[in-house]
């Protein structure tokens, strides 16, 4: 019989502390403990900040842009429905202009039962034009005792006078009219002219 002791356990070698990493191949290789440095992360993390904040910039000044674009495109479209109906409406002053004609060609004195009617009835169709004007936006320019104002009156006579001062609207020859704050049709006027440059 032969002597048999306790059975002894397989000795291990231990080759590295490092942890085990496989390459693409399957052969084992070890890794250092950290494979990117700290100082490479840190400029990792600031570059991509810095990526984000650019672009976050960009979307910023787009979405602002886009903001206008709509704002303007708004404001355009309320002018041109505010004055695309500016020709039709200038049309019509030459109707009241023609009715307001007729109005004062009546002598006031006249009695006639006749011309009374008629002048009756024209007037009422003036204030019915004039009442459509008005709900479209449209006034009349002021005139006599008014500085002249190129921007709404349009010259045809000076006349020298001291009645006057100098440049101011003595006589209104045609109505001019306004559509919203713009010149529709400007008013032809007299303007006085004298020497003593308006006293």
């Amino acid at each position: 019989m032969s002597e048999t002791g306790p059975p002894q356990e397989p000795e291990v070698e231990i080759l590295s502390s490092q942890p085990e990493a496989y390459d693409d191949a399957g052969n084992a290789a070890v890794l250092p403990a950290e494979s990117v440095l700290p100082e490479q992360a840190l400029e990792r993390i600031e570059e991509w900040k810095k990526k984000h904040d650019e672009l976050k910039d960009k979307l910023l000044w787009m979405a602002a842009d886009f903001d206008n674009y709509k704002k303007r495109a708004l404001k355009e479209k309320e002018e041109f429905l505010k004055f695309s109906h500016a020709s039709v409406l200038k049309e019509f002053l030459v109707v009241v202009d023609n009715l307001e004609r007729a109005v004062s060609s009546i002598p006031a004195d006249d009695q006639d039962k006749g011309f009374l009617a008629l002048k009756q009835g024209v007037e009422l169709t003036l204030k019915q034009f004039q009442s459509v004007l008005e709900k479209n936006g449209v006034s009349k320019v002021k005139t006599v005792g008014e500085k002249f104002d190129p921007r709404f009156h349009e010259v045809m006579f000076q006349e020298e006078t001291d009645k006057f001062p100098d440049e101011t609207v003595m006589e209104e020859l045609q109505s001019g009219y306004l559509l919203h704050e713009r010149v529709l049709r400007p008013a032809l006027v007299k303007v006085a002219k004298n020497h003593k440059g308006g006293g």
